[in-house]
């Protein structure tokens, strides 16, 4: 079923026992109940990943400030 939601860009933050922990960094659009917003921390599992990058550490650090590499 389409629920007409793009794909989503995430900032990996770390690992757990079954995925990844990220920060979501665009907006994910609109959904029946989605309550999803860009700057969310969520979890995610390796079925999930379409493709993998590395967004530069200066955009990191200027979005989401140097607390963010602290876990």
């Amino acid at each position: 079923m389409d629920r007409g939601v793009d794909r989503m860009w995430v900032i990996v933050k770390g690992r757990t026992e079954g995925g990844y922990i990220g920060v979501l960094d665009n907006s994910p659009g609109t959904a029946e109940n989605l309550r999803l917003r860009e700057g969310d921390n969520i979890t995610f599992g390796p079925e999930h990943i379409a493709e993998i990058g590395s967004p530069p550490r200066e955009y990191v650090m200027k979005k989401y400030g140097e607390s963010f590499f602290k876990g």
